[in-house]
């Protein structure tokens, strides 16, 4: 490769380094960002399959002497981002692109929403993406290195294995050519493929060891190894038993959206025209290559997963597909390429088409990754530690609770004071029990035994359960040990809390779903606590009022009101609960989840069945199961209830 091309990958690297490392949050996010940086810090174990490969980079990153640690392992992910598009471009010139569609390719895939969104947080899916494309460059040469590609593929195990396996097909393709040469030399390229997974045995080795962090906790037998890397602990998330032929239809034409979305409409028509054109460019086993390398991420994933349709599960997918992706960005780069030669475009005119290109697309980038709100989860976090009481022990539950509290209290030591647990026992080292064997009625005898024999005060984050009384101050729970009832409920929403609501959550409308649905669930969860404290016959307060008349401006606050009035002690009034209930179904998302659909249903079966409208309630409650067929639907329940004679 001439000493230019190369000058210019370095150029674009830089670039998008800059970029990202700019616009990369200083503090905690909320999915995966908590876990992953945790884990990397204390050199822990992050959630299946491991990814032991990033944890090591990623600790490696948190030893800078720059900012916070969480924008530490920010950079690590920036860096694979920015050495993606590096890579984007030597692919490009080794398919014999021009250095313009090589820029444009490049620069297509870096500034897509997708791909910038996870170059600026602690996720392991740059580092899959540069995997992907520095493999197809090495193997797109004429003298495919097959030692290192070998060895670099082993390595891209150790990060993402179910993503690098899926497109290993494509790959096969493209080196069929060297069938005889890589079977005559075997045994030394698994060798070194073996060599590239070395580091799941540092991970099992690691995860013997007391950590503070690490998921299940030891892998102290090949059984609990195996468990851990196949991921057979997400077998019920990957399939949900409610997903059906319609789930599955809404998401083929949501990929089809996001490749639209992601290139900014103008790069996918220019990838369009590419994908077209390949076969005489590049010929059929090239262009079957990057066909495969699309399919598999994107609609071969798809169909060996069975996931709901609705705004989580679309959130979750949707960063997969990066290699499709940076397959459309390649044919992009070949689109542009033969318009220029098929209608014999002057430089100038070419460049202005590309930068029209590269505009829409830093426009649609620019509004999820510069203009959002990056720091909501650790506001989340440090207004919960603010709010503790003194020398609490504090239950938390996922992904949405844990990774900011546990960050800013294991590594920022903020609130020494407290103890954190996991009441399923994962992720922190201070477990109670297995969480591989222990079914959910040994959990909750273990908690409630731990509740037992506390003598501090004990918070629940996100749920409760026990045997106590409990104080529902609405971001938590804390344990009321006046009394062994625990139907008994007493609402305290602290000042700190209400404030909270006011700024963060009342009017919120996240980019990113998962702290869009959790700001959701909270408004949803607020609505039930302030209808709780509401007199009847007395007119609420001018600051209760307004917030009522917030949540109603919302499905999910809405949902909540309604489901408030209908608990509420001293009974409610239907014409209030109706009005609720109205504005949910008014309001109800396209893609809200199904319990939530079918929460709907059941509660204006359940206000129905209070009226003695039982043909109503009947058809509400059938409604209910219709939404979420799941043994989880209480639906089920109240119906055969009122099939009673």
């Amino acid at each position: 490769m001439p000493r230019s091309d190369r000058l210019h990958a370095v150029l674009v690297a830089c670039a998008l380094f800059a970029l990202y490392a700019l616009t990369a949050s200083h503090s905690v996010g909320l999915e995966d960002d908590g876990l992953f940086i945790l884990a990397s810090y204390f050199l822990g174990v992050a959630h299946p399959p491991g990814y032991p490969l990033f944890t090591l980079i990623g600790h490696l990153f948190s030893q800078l002497p720059v900012g916070s640690v969480a924008y530490r392992v920010h950079l690590a992910s920036a860096l694979f981002g920015a050495l993606s598009g590096a890579a984007v471009w030597l692919c490009a010139r080794q398919l014999g692109l021009a250095r313009l569609p090589a820029w444009l390719a490049a620069f297509v895939l870096g500034l897509s929403p997708v791909f910038w969104s996870q170059s600026i947080i602690a996720e392991v899916y740059t580092l899959n993406t540069f995997f992907f494309l520095i493999l197809a460059w090495l193997a797109l040469r004429p003298a495919p290195p097959l030692p290192w590609i070998a060895l670099l593929f082993g390595l891209s195990l150790s990060n993402h294995w179910p993503l690098m396996l899926l497109v290993a097909p494509a790959f096969a393709v493209l080196l069929w050519p060297l069938r005889h040469e890589i079977a005559r030399r075997a045994w030394l390229l698994a060798g070194l493929a073996l060599l590239g997974v070395l580091p799941y045995a540092w991970m099992v080795w690691r995860s013997l060891a007391p950590l503070p962090i690490s998921f299940y906790g030891p892998l102290a037998s090949l059984s609990e190894i195996w468990y851990f890397v196949s991921r057979a602990g997400y077998a019920a998330a990957d399939r949900s038993e409610a997903a059906g032929v319609l789930d599955r239809i809404q998401f083929f034409g949501f990929v089809a959206g996001q490749l639209a979305w992601q290139l900014a409409g103008l790069g996918a028509a220019l990838a369009a025209i590419g994908c077209a054109v390949q076969w005489r460019r590049f010929g059929r086993r090239i262009s079957a290559f990057l066909t495969i390398g699309f399919l598999m991420p994107s609609v071969g994933l798809l169909m060996l997963l069975g996931f709901e349709y609705n705004v989580l599960t679309k959130h979750v997918f949707h960063v997969y597909p990066l290699p499709s992706y940076a397959v459309a960005a390649l044919w992009a780069g070949l689109g542009l390429a033969w318009l220029a030669e098929r209608y014999a475009w002057r430089a100038i005119s070419a460049g202005g088409a590309a930068a029209l290109v590269l505009g829409a697309s830093f426009a649609a980038g620019a509004r999820v990754n510069i203009f959002a709100d990056h720091d909501w989860g650790a506001r989340y976090g440090r207004t919960l530690l603010a709010m503790f009481p003194p020398h609490a022990m504090v239950l938390t539950r996922g992904e949405a609770d844990l990774g900011p509290l546990a960050y800013y209290h294991m590594i920022e030591n903020v609130r020494p004071d407290l103890t954190l647990y996991h009441t399923k026992g994962l992720v922190l080292g201070n477990r109670l029990f297995n969480p591989v064997v222990t079914d959910q009625d040994s959990r909750r005898r273990i908690v409630g035994e731990l509740i037992e024999r506390e003598t501090t005060p004990v918070v629940f984050t996100l749920e409760y359960f026990g045997v106590y009384a409990r104080v529902d101050q609405w971001l938590y729970f804390q344990v009321d040990r006046s009394a062994r009832d625990p139907a008994k409920v007493t609402v305290d929403i602290p000042e700190a809390a209400a404030l909270f609501f006011e700024r963060d959550v009342a009017l919120a409308d996240h980019p990113n779903a998962w702290v869009g649905y959790l700001q959701a669930q909270l408004r949803r969860r607020y609505g039930e606590v302030l209808a709780g404290t509401l007199q009847r016959g007395r007119a609420p307060d001018q600051r209760t009022q307004r917030h009522l008349e917030l949540l109603g401006r919302d499905f999910y606050g809405a949902l909540g009101v309604a489901e408030g009035l209908i608990r509420h002690p001293q009974g409610y009034s239907v014409g209030e609960v109706s009005r609720f209930l109205e504005r949910a179904r008014e309001l109800m998302p396209g893609d809200a989840p199904k319990d939530e659909r079918a929460r709907f249903f059941h509660l204006r079966g359940a206000m129905r069945a209070g009226m003695g409208d039982k043909a109503g309630a009947q058809r509400d409650f059938e409604a209910a199961l219709s939404a979420w067929p799941s043994r989880e639907n209480q639906a089920a329940q109240a119906l055969e209830e009122l099939r009673r004679p």
